[in-house]
């Protein structure tokens, strides 16, 4: 079933329009990727005259070989093998850039063991494979495993920048280095980075047990593009962005999944993971060529399992034996891990040869257990050995002969192949897995030899049984399903698996390991590029830092050349919003039912205000969203200050009459709103309405996010068709559905004002400043824009925060506002061209930094994303 659906979502993004040209994605041969994962994929060892012995590792599937990429390729990673000495360490160094391209990070032994042992197997890998950590006299989360894979990831951002040059893509792999984009983003703000999670991603429920979710989940989305092995850990991750950081997905162009985030666009991938058949074509060619030779030499043909020497060590004669012997080989490769199910598939053996005596006799059950991965040992391998061995040791005095169970340190490549040639039946019952390429080695190996078709009985919680639809998918906690799965597979007829093998084989040949990473690396390079004047870092602490997007030509608020502006000017229009603009931001301790922006007015703005509007020159407005009341109580006292209120909806200007935007408006539409927004109320837990003189508003920032955005479409609906008769607009935004008056906006407000202080034979306008903070404020910088042009002189529009904005540029707070109209009262009337000292100092504290901290207004108000 998703298989189809992958390969429609993990297309190219040659037809994204942020692309910089039609060939842009195209890999070359100048190219150059910079993978970075902690296992470099080699193997070297000592030699007995004091060198080194390095091989490509073709097990690992980040091998330059079989990735195949035209590009040039650089590796950063840890080896093995254990080096203490300096002197050694540097030797090895050299010798792995100069003839392998590869980066190689030493780790001190209790910083691995903190960082590998602890936090990424022993805290993360559990949460990541769905299994909930449990409080049992000690913490499971611990500060020194954490600031130990804090350690490692900036100690591979620091490797990362010794090689990096601008234009390099880095491809960053797996969940042990989950912080790497923000550690390397804090320096190389304008590099491109991708990253592939080979685990799973849990659900969003077992992902919020996560201690440090939010420093994780950030540094992800610091990544231009992240990839996944199955669309269902995609939903996982998406789903984990909607309730945690309040983020949206979309479909773009092209067929793949996109999430705004701080203005940037990151990508998403479904990329199914695959074997390289050239490899594996090669080794097999390699192993048929020695048993060739030996044939001939010995003058005899060799039986199914014969190998190399060192092969046939390797498995030994207990194997060879069981292999060899004419029974039916129900056979198992897996990690003595607990997670792999070995004991689940051992029971449902045990179950099957009890209710079905007639496997009792020429069945046997093949299971070997690898004690280490990636040449480092398993934890646990110990217990989940032992509770295996008592499995093993009933069913052996049950059913003598029925169950041959082998734990080996490692199991080579070659050995593995031999293993697959003498199993009629691969049976993998993982309880959760995501990565695993052995089933696909499984299919095609036997395929290559001319061998029968297997038969597949994969655990449904196994990456690869998503794919690979010609085997038999079973839930491996389900131990009735298991047996019928076993019974079945066993009485398979030779043209049923024949069938199924070459559905398997198709996909196989299809989603190989050339194609998948050639597909990744051309998708990086496809995604924008780019530029370190468009964005900004933003954040100390792993919690708070990104990277926002600014667009072109976003800059800081030039407050000498405002003031110079001022100065020049004769006619004069302020349009000033209140909360986080004026003073701070709603901190969120109010309900917004409630609300009077969570602070009174400080004496100096209104001391500023009252200066500035006691200047004919000047026209000044305050633009709230607030009610009539609580607008006047803190803004009544200024004399020849207009204020508009509800977004625009009523209005004075200076001491004049109070007047409404739209005339003889139909308000019975209030009454429809209402019934339908209380029925939805009713039913979705944290939603109210919040009614207002020009719009009322469905409210479920407090509801589940998934399910208030489903009731919220519900809502949009029904609004919708009971208000079409009326002149009302239905829109959503961040956490709420508003009916609202058509043109009834701070955009149209702002517009007016312009109007009111140009008309009547007045001079036009040669100086109109304009400062909000949050989305609804965004309508004011558009509207204006569009009315006296976006780069007009006269013109100067500003937000407050740095983030994505309509604005003309920004400034840090709202002190920097206030400092702002201060300087404006004092100086303003100067002559032109004098500059204050403080004006000086204004433009140097808002001129950007590599990384500082954002403004609270932009934390709390700026939903634009």
């Amino acid at each position: 079933g998703e298989a189809a659906h992958l390969d429609k979502i993990s297309c190219g993004m040659n037809d994204d329009p942020m692309a910089s040209g039609p060939d842009a994605s195209a890999l070359a041969a100048s190219d150059t990727v910079i993978i970075v994962a902690y296992h470099l994929p080699i193997i070297i060892t000592r030699t007995a005259g004091g060198g080194y012995n390095v091989e490509w590792d073709d097990d690992r599937g980040l091998n330059r070989d079989g990735m195949n990429l035209p590009s040039q390729c650089i590796y950063i990673g840890c080896i093995d093998m254990e080096v203490t000495d300096e002197a050694e360490q540097e030797s090895i160094e050299r010798l792995l850039l100069e003839n392998y391209s590869c980066v190689v990070l030493f780790l001190e032994p209790e910083l691995k063991a903190a960082y590998y042992h602890g936090f990424c197997r022993g805290y993360l890998t559990p949460i990541l494979h769905n299994q909930m950590h449990q409080h049992r006299g000690v913490d499971p989360f611990q500060e020194g495993e954490w600031r130990a894979y804090c350690t490692v990831n900036r100690l591979f951002a620091a490797k990362v920048m010794e090689v990096y040059s601008p234009g390099h893509m880095i491809w960053v792999h797996d969940y042990h280095l989950m912080l790497l984009p923000s550690c390397i983003l804090r320096k190389l703000r304008s590099a491109k980075i991708g990253l592939f999670i080979h685990a799973p991603f849990p659900a969003s429920d077992l992902w919020g047990s996560v201690a440090v979710r939010t420093e994780l989940l950030r540094s992800l989305l610091n990544a231009d593009l992240l990839g996944f092995l199955l669309f269902e850990y995609t939903r996982n991750f998406l789903s984990c962005c909607k309730r945690m950081l309040g983020l949206e997905y979309e479909f773009h162009k092209g067929g793949y999944l996109g999430v705004e985030y701080e203005g940037r666009h990151v990508m998403l991938q479904v990329a199914t993971f695959g074997i390289s058949p050239p490899k594996l074509e090669a080794r097999l060619a390699a192993m048929s060529h020695a048993a060739s030779g030996r044939a001939a030499f010995h003058g005899h043909a060799h039986a199914p399992l014969a190998a190399p020497t060192d092969c046939a060590a390797e498995l030994g004669s207990a194997i060879a034996q069981v292999c060899s012997s004419g029974r039916v080989v129900v056979g198992g490769v897996d990690y003595l891990d607990r997670l792999k199910g070995v004991a689940p598939k051992m029971l449902a053996w045990e179950a099957l040869l009890r209710d079905y005596p007639h496997y009792r006799n020429g069945h046997v059950l093949l299971q070997v257990c690898v004690g280490a991965r990636n040449k480092i040992h398993i934890q646990e391998a110990g217990q989940v050995e032992a509770e295996i061995t008592r499995i093993v040791e009933r069913i052996s005095a049950a059913y003598p002969g029925t169950v041959h169970f082998e734990v080996r340190s490692s199991l080579s490549p070659a050995a593995r192949l031999q293993l697959w040639a003498g199993m009629g039946m691969l049976v993998g019952t993982q309880l959760r897995e995501a990565v695993n390429v052995w089933p696909l080695e499984y299919v095609y190996s036997r395929h290559l030899r001319g061998l029968p078709a297997g038969v597949l009985v994969l655990s449904e919680f196994s990456g690869f049984a998503r794919v690979l639809n010609g085997g038999l998918r079973v839930n491996p906690n389900s131990q009735k399903e298991l047996v019928e799965a076993l019974d079945t597979a066993l009485r398979m007829a030779p043209a049923e698996r024949l069938a199924r093998g070459l559905k398997d084989l198709a996909h196989i040949q299809r989603c190989t390991l050339e194609e998948f990473a050639n597909r990744f690396v051309t998708d990086l390079k496809a995604t924008t590029t780019k530029r370190e004047e468009d964005f900004v870092s933003v954040g100390f602490g792993l919690s708070s830092f990104r990277m926002v997007g600014m667009g072109a030509g976003f800059k800081p608020l030039d407050v000498v050349e405002s003031l110079d502006k001022f100065q020049r000017s004769s006619h004069r229009a302020l349009l000033l919003d209140w909360g986080g603009t004026l003073t701070p931001a709603d901190a969120g301790l109010y309900d917004t039912r409630d609300s009077t922006d969570g602070h009174v007015v400080p004496q100096r703005v209104l001391n500023a205000l009252q200066t500035l509007c006691a200047d004919p020159k000047n026209h000044v407005m305050i633009l709230s969203g607030l009610g009539k009341e609580k607008v006047l109580a803190a803004f009544g006292s200024v004399p020849n200050l207009s204020l508009a209120v509800e977004h625009g909806f009523t209005y004075r200007v200076q001491g004049g009459q109070w007047q409404q935007l739209v005339h003889g408006v139909d308000t019975s539409w209030r009454s429809v709103a209402a019934s339908v927004m209380q029925r939805y109320c009713t039913v979705t837990h944290g939603a109210y309405v919040l009614s207002k003189g020009s719009s009322m508003a469905w409210n479920f920032a407090d509801s589940d996010p998934e399910f208030g955005v489903m009731q919220a479409k519900e809502v949009q609906f029904a609004l919708q068709h009971v208000l079409s008769a009326f002149p009302v607009v239905v829109r959503t935004g961040k956490g709420y559905v508003e009916a609202c008056l058509k043109d009834v906006n701070k955009g149209v407000m702002a517009e007016r004002f312009v109007d009111l202080c140009q008309g009547g034979g007045a001079r036009p306008l040669d100086f109109v400043l304009c400062i909000g903070d949050d989305s609804t404020d965004e309508l004011m910088f558009g509207h204006l824009h569009q009315k006296l042009g976006k780069h007009a002189r006269q013109l100067l529009t500003s937000t407050v925060g740095r983030k994505p904005s309509e604005a003309n540029s920004y400034l840090n707070d709202h002190g920097e506002v206030l400092e702002l109209l201060e300087l404006l009262c004092t100086h303003g009337n100067h002559p032109p061209g004098s500059q204050p000292a403080a004006a000086s100092s204004m433009r140097r504290m808002a001129a950007p930094v590599a990384s500082g901290g954002m403004s609270a207004s932009y934390q709390n108000l700026a939903a634009l994303g």
